[in-house]
C-alpha cells in the first residue's frame, strides 16, 4: 500500500483568492515548489483535493480550471516536483448565481467538509489510510481527512478559516503549523 499527503489549494500551495480562473491569478507561495519537492522525494505520493465551487456558479468554465492546473503543474515542474494525483469538486449546493451550471449545482459527496475527493484517491492509489495525512487551511478539509481517517494538520497561513462553512465545522486538527513548508517538515520527521 502507499502513503500520500493530500494538499488543499488554495491557502496551502497558493495564496488564498476568490476566482482564480486564469493562470496569472495563481500565486504560488514560494515554498510550495520545495515543499512538494520533499514529499516526491520521501515516498509519499502528493494529491491534490480542491473544492472549486466557482466551476458550478459560472465564474469561470472547468476549461479555465484546466488551464489553471497546468501551469501549476508547470511551475512544480520547474522545480522537479510534481502531483501524484489531482481531485477537484467543482459542484456547490446553493443555488441563485447568475451564469450558474444547473448540472453541478447539487449536494455531492466530494465537495469538502466530505471525504469523497480522499476517498477516490484512497481507492485509485491503493493507500494506506493509517500512513497518510491532509494538510489544509479549513476545517473543512481537516473535516474531510477525519472523515476518510487521515491525519490533519491546519495551515493558519492560509487563512481559510473564516468562512461561513468552517465557523460551522465543529472538528480540530490533530496538529496546527504556519504554513505547508512546516506542516512538510514535520511529518517527514515523524
Amino acid at each position: 500500500m502507499n502513503k500520500a499527503i493530500f494538499l488543499d489549494r488554495d491557502g496551502v500551495i497558493n495564496e488564498n483568492a476568490s476566482k482564480i480562473d486564469s493562470p496569472k491569478k495563481l500565486k504560488i507561495y514560494p515554498y510550495a515548489p520545495k515543499a512538494i519537492k520533499k514529499i516526491n522525494d520521501s515516498g509519499y505520493l502528493a494529491i491534490l483535493v480542491t473544492n472549486q465551487p466557482e466551476v458550478a456558479k459560472g465564474f469561470f468554465t472547468y476549461n479555465d480550471l484546466m488551464h489553471v492546473h497546468a501551469h501549476l503543474k508547470k511551475i512544480l515542474a520547474e522545480h522537479e516536483a510534481h502531483l501524484d494525483g489531482l481531485y477537484v469538486c467543482p459542484h456547490h449546493p446553493e443555488k441563485g448565481w447568475e451564469g450558474e451550471v444547473p448540472e453541478l449545482k447539487f449536494d455531492c459527496d466530494c465537495r469538502k467538509p466530505k471525504p469523497g475527493l480522499l476517498l477516490r484517491a484512497i481507492e485509485d492509489f491503493d493507500i494506506d489510510v493509517d500512513k497518510s495525512w491532509i494538510i489544509g487551511d479549513s476545517k473543512t478539509d481537516i473535516a474531510a481527512g477525519k472523515a476518510a481517517g487521515v491525519k490533519t494538520i491546519l495551515v493558519i497561513d492560509g487563512g481559510g478559516c473564516g468562512s461561513k462553512q468552517d465557523k460551522k465545522t465543529k472538528v480540530e486538527p490533530d496538529f496546527v503549523k504556519k504554513n505547508l513548508k512546516e506542516a512538510v517538515d514535520f511529518i517527514l520527521k515523524q
